[in-house]
């Protein structure tokens, strides 16, 4: 139920900051999530991201974007049946909802196209990792041996997970109705300092990064 209220209070935020002339579209798109932590040895994967985008615009070269996406991480964790077992790759999943605020310059223009370079923050909410395979709840993460539910931290301490990420990229936009966007985004907070496991919890640091390619169509 938290949730729910969360995502009514941010979309409705959202939407009161995109109250301005400017133009308006839909975004769809993959992401790359990259954990760099001493809690867990991973691998990245693949997901996906769908969001709304609403832009701006200064001047012809010059505009402020305001987006509200919902991403959905796949990552990869080594762990094992028990202390003792072999180590095997175990997929879980992370969703979150983050609000990038990025100012983009256009640097050049040729035909109906436009390049540009684009930086700002980035507020992202929830945090917590959740294993896709229930049957394999009771094995543990290396290095620490953690156990797959103490990575979900927002359950665990009943709370909103709430983190900042630096956020710079590329795009190109068509005809002023289509914009092809990659950016990567670097974590400015520890995650991780919500991990919920009790004795070695000052011990646990670390700060996550994730890559995003996305294309928007405008169509206010």
């Amino acid at each position: 139920m938290k949730y729910y209220f969360t995502i009514s209070v941010f979309l409705s935020s959202w939407l009161a900051l995109a109250q301005y002339d400017g133009k308006f579209g839909l975004t769809l798109g993959a992401t790359n999530y990259i954990t760099d932590t001493n809690l867990l040895s991973s691998k990245s994967g693949t997901g996906f991201t769908i969001g709304a985008m609403s832009v701006s615009e200064f001047n012809e070269n010059f505009t402020f974007v305001l987006e509200f996406n919902y991403n959905y991480h796949n990552v990869t964790f080594v762990g094992r049946e028990n202390e003792l077992a072999d180590p095997e790759d175990l997929k879980f999943n992370l969703q979150e909802f983050s609000i990038p605020m990025t100012f983009n310059y256009f640097f050049y223009e040729v035909n109906y196209f436009k390049f540009g370079i684009n930086a700002g923050p980035a507020l992202n909410f929830v945090h917590e990792f959740n294993l896709n395979d229930a049957s394999k709840e009771n094995y543990v993460l290396d290095p620490l041996y953690a156990s797959p539910s103490d990575l979900a931290f927002d359950t665990a301490n009943d709370e909103i997970s709430f983190n900042v990420f630096a956020a710079v990229g590329l795009c190109v936009q068509y005809d002023e109705v289509i914009m092809a966007n990659l950016k990567y985004y670097h974590g400015l907070t520890d995650p991780y300092r919500q991990a919920p496991i009790v004795g070695i919890r000052d011990d646990i640091e670390g700060q996550d990064s994730y890559f995003t390619f996305g294309l928007t169509y405008f169509f206010l």
